[in-house]
Order: C-alpha cells, then sequence, then structure tokens
C-alpha cells in the first residue's frame, strides 16, 4: 500500500473516531446518568448484530455557530444508515444528544429528507429515535435552515401510506421538530425521558411528557419504561408490519390457538344489559394466544385497537369496551379508531371490529367540542376503506355507533353477530321515554310506572333483536349469519382467508375531501 493511499485510510479512520466518540465520554455519560442510552448504543440494541452500515458520516455543520464558538458536529448529530431488524431490511436513523444536544442543524436536516426518500424508493419501513433539542441556533438565518427541514418534513408527508415509519422519542423533542414523531404511524415514547412541546408557555406540571401525550393528547402509541423497553416494543410492532404497501405481512409465528376454552366465552357477557363486561376477556379468547398488540390504551379506554393474528394472519382489531363509559363513542375515541384503521387501509391490512356501543354520546358539552365533525371524519373515512373488512357484533349496536363500527350499509365483508344482540336508532330504554311517555305518565299516577315500562321495554327489545332483523337481507341493519359465539374466531379466521384476494375500488377521482 502507498503512501498517498495510507494517508489517505489515517483520515477515514481519524474520521471515524470522531463519529464514534460523538460529544465525548463526559456527555455519554451524562446520558447513561440520566437513564439513556446514546444514540448508537439505541442502534446496536434495535439492529440485528453487524447489519448497520451507517451512511452521512462525514457530514458536519458548515454554518457558524450562534455564540461564535467552534464545536465539532461529529455526522452532524444524526447517525443514520442501513439496517436489519430481526432479518427485515429497513433504514434508521438516531438523533446524538452528545452532539450540541441533539440540536438539528441544517445539514442533518438535509440528510434525514434524502434518507426518507431512500427508504420510500427501497420500499423497506424508515425507524427513526429522536433525542435532541429542537432546531439548532447559528449566527447564518438564526436557525435550521427551514428549507432543509421543510425538505424533511415534506418527504416525511409524502411517504407516508408507502412504508411503515415508527419513531422512538428516548428525549425532548420541541419546536418546529415536534411535528416529526407525530407525523409518524406509530409513536413510541420513555416515559421517563421523553418530552414532545411545540413551543409556548407550560401551564400544566405533566405538560409534554409521555403520560401527557398518552392520555390527553392522543399522540402517543406506546409508553416504554426504559430506552431499551422502547426498543424491544418497536421490534414487536415491526413483525405486524408489512415492508411497504405493496407487500402482505408475513406471519412472524406460527399459528396458536387462543387462550382458554371456546365455551369461556359463553360466561363473560352478563345476562342483563344493563351491567358491563370487559370486552379484552373475548379478544384474548379469539385472536392466536398471546398476539394482541395493543396500542394508545390509555387513550379513550372506552375504544380498544390493536394488533393480532388470527390463524397466523394479522389484522387490525377496534373494540367497543362496555368496561369503559359503556363503549360510547365521543371526540377522542372517534380520532382514535380514525387514525388506526386509515393505517390498516394504506397497508391492506384486514380491520375486525367487535361491536358493543350506545352510541355517540348527546349532549351541549359533547357538541362544543365537535363531537359531529370527529364521527363525520370516522363515517368517511370508513366509507373509503378497500381492506378487509369483517363485523362482529356481541350486544348493542346503537345509532351512529353501528355505522362507523362496520353496518351492513357500510360495506364491510362480511357481518357477524351473536344472538345477544341488538340494532337500534338508540337505546330501548331511550325509545320507551321518547314514545310511550304519555302512557308512562299515566302509569306513574297509577302506581305502576315499572310494570308498563317494562311491558313495553320487551316489545321493542324484541322488535330491536338481530332475530328480527336478520329476516332482512336489506333494508334494514343486519348480518350475513347470527352464529354461536364459540364459533367466533373459527368464522373470523375463514373470513380473512377468504377476502385475502379481495378488490374493491374508490369511485374514480382525485382524492376525497376529509370533514374539517
Amino acid at each position: 500500500m502507498g503512501k498517498w493511499m495510507d494517508d489517505h485510510l489515517k483520515k477515514l479512520a481519524q474520521l471515524r473516531a470522531e463519529n464514534t466518540a460523538g460529544g465525548g465520554q463526559d456527555r455519554a455519560a451524562m446520558q447513561h446518568a440520566l437513564g439513556k442510552m446514546t444514540a448508537r448504543e439505541r442502534i446496536a440494541l434495535l439492529a440485528d448484530p453487524c447489519s448497520f452500515d451507517e451512511i452521512g458520516s462525514t457530514v458536519r455543520d458548515t454554518r457558524p455557530p450562534f455564540d461564535g464558538k467552534n464545536r465539532n458536529s461529529p455526522s452532524d448529530g444524526v447517525i443514520m444508515g442501513l439496517a436489519r431488524v430481526k432479518g427485515r431490511q429497513v433504514l434508521v436513523y438516531s438523533m446524538d444528544y452528545t452532539v450540541m444536544s441533539g440540536s438539528l442543524g441544517d445539514q442533518a436536516a438535509w440528510k434525514l429528507g434524502d434518507l426518507v426518500k431512500m427508504a420510500g424508493r427501497l420500499r423497506v419501513p424508515l425507524i427513526g429515535i429522536i433525542d435532541s433539542a429542537g432546531e439548532r441556533l447559528s449566527m447564518k438565518n438564526g436557525d435550521v435552515g427551514l428549507n432543509g427541514l421543510g425538505y424533511l418534513l415534506r418527504n416525511y408527508c409524502l411517504y407516508s401510506g408507502v412504508i411503515p415509519r415508527i419513531t422512538l422519542l428516548l428525549g425532548p423533542c420541541t419546536g418546529l421538530l415536534a411535528y416529526l414523531p407525530v407525523l409518524a404511524d406509530f409513536l413510541i415514547m420513555n416515559e421517563k425521558t421523553s418530552f414532545l412541546w411545540l413551543g409556548g408557555s407550560i401551564e400544566s406540571p405533566d405538560a409534554g411528557s409521555a403520560a401527557f401525550h398518552m392520555t390527553r393528547s392522543g399522540q402517543c402509541d406506546l409508553l416504554a419504561g426504559s430506552d431499551a423497553e422502547a426498543i424491544e416494543q418497536a421490534k414487536i410492532l415491526l413483525d405486524y408490519l408489512p415492508q411497504n404497501c405493496w407487500e402482505e405481512v408475513s406471519p412472524a409465528v406460527e399459528p396458536t390457538e387462543s387462550e382458554g376454552e371456546a365455551d369461556e366465552l359463553l360466561e363473560i357477557m352478563p345476562d342483563n344489559p344493563k351491567f358491563t363486561y370487559n370486552i379484552y376477556e373475548v379478544i384474548e379468547k379469539i385472536v392466536d394466544a398471546g398476539s394482541f398488540f395493543e396500542l394508545k390504551d390509555e387513550y379513550a379506554p372506552h375504544l380498544v385497537t390493536g394488533f393480532a393474528r388470527f390463524g397466523g394472519r394479522v389484522a387490525g382489531i377496534v373494540a367497543n369496551n362496555p368496561e369503559e363509559l359503556s363503549g360510547i363513542f365521543e371526540p377522542d375515541s372517534s380520532d382514535k379508531m380514525d387514525r388506526f384503521i386509515n393505517f390498516l387501509d394504506a397497508f391492506d391490512i384486514p380491520l375486525v371490529t367487535m361491536v358493543d356501543t350506545t352510541a355517540f354520546v348527546p349532549g351541549d358539552k359533547w357538541e362544543r367540542m365537535g363531537v359531529i365533525r370527529h364521527g363525520a371524519k370516522l363515517l368517511h373515512s370508513y366509507a373509503h376503506l378497500t381492506c378487509p373488512k369483517v363485523t362482529m357484533v356481541l350486544r348493542r349496536s346503537y345509532g351512529g355507533g353501528n355505522i362507523v363500527m362496520g353496518c351492513s350499509g357500510m360495506n364491510p365483508d362480511f357481518i357477524y353477530g351473536w344472538p345477544t344482540m341488538e340494532f337500534a336508532p338508540t337505546g330501548p330504554e331511550t325509545v320507551v321515554h321518547a314514545v310511550f311517555n304519555k302512557e308512562l305518565a299515566k302509569a306513574k299516577e297509577k302506581g305502576n310506572y315499572q310494570q308498563v315500562f317494562d311491558f313495553y321495554l320487551g316489545i321493542l327489545k324484541e322488535m330491536f333483536s338481530v332475530f328480527q332483523m336478520g329476516k332482512h337481507w336489506t333494508t334494514y341493519y343486519t348480518v350475513h349469519e347470527i352464529i354461536d359465539p364459540r364459533e367466533t374466531r373459527s368464522r373470523i379466521i375463514r373470513a380473512l382467508e377468504a377476502t385475502a384476494n379481495k378488490h374493491e375500488e374508490w369511485p374514480e377521482k382525485k382524492r376525497s375531501i376529509k370533514p374539517a
């Protein structure tokens, strides 16, 4: 080897040494003291051994710093490249907090923008790890060049629905950069160290925290107790996702029977419809054992969303939970379902809805919160779904909740119902009060109010029963078949098999327009 090549290899070795050191041992020690891994440690834990190939490592911040002090910026604070996760090709980036607090520099924004485009072109998932103080300040242009940030955000939006995008927020993320994790398909936050905030004053002690974004803003999908747990969640989540919108989800595990005996399904639902039950008890007995992976579990818990497998096939589950607020629909649950089913449709993942709802909640408070507008968005989304759709009605299916959960008129591929199912424009009790108010008033005077109320209620419940509605193949809300609850799992598995090659198209148009 000649001296000329030797000199160049020494420069490369020096460059790689700088990149490996990042912001230095002191900054790395500070990360560890805060309970956080360094950027490279996170990639090493995420990626299969020896599978990470870095790109963009020579990039440095070329602008003068805001305070005039020169600082080294290895990789411009963003480590990125090719990797394999559980054998699957992905692209990954990790923001390095040891380099100027992970602030986003101008060159880092441009190289991240190109990474997004590369992931879309290669048709592979993009996994991002964010730990950043926000945009970097400099003497030139004040902060990160907005062209670079605009380029990054535009590409991130354009490849929505093309490739799965998972973001792990394991530290702070503020300013305009806060849009990036929220634009991801799935956001995992470290409940101890993450902080997400656009700007402005902070008025509550939990504002910006992971708990805040899980329970109040609904922008977080999964909470983790550590960086390692967050990375493991990302790996599990990836098992349920395809490489891109053109490929099917490959079974990650061999199908396994559900937990518990099918007969136990007969004991879950109470005899009195006024009482509640927990939908998780049903889910765990119909999905492949241990396969249910819930999202946003602490946000609008009266609606349950998540992935599962049925006979090895991946599907998304949307289920009302009567244990929480009687499974009502309101703005938060509408938004929760809307985002999830749009993701499923983009990647042609089947949707299984499990229905037991008393419909959309009425009243001045909810009208002020836009319950109609949020419900309309959900109706709009379900109407445009072309992915396989299976509806399973367990008990109550009332009002608008019946429609957005995939009633017969909304064109699900299959709709089944337990014999306990009722279809109604609203709860039968409400109809009794509205229609028979004069008779009830007379009964109250005579002292036999409850007897008269129960008489009319019994008539209406019989009218709303699936055994009456099921006589009509058209016109009324109906089902393809009334089933024994013990058949639930087998019916779903067969439906997913039957819809594996379905083809459904929208009316020809450039795009649809969602309600505001």
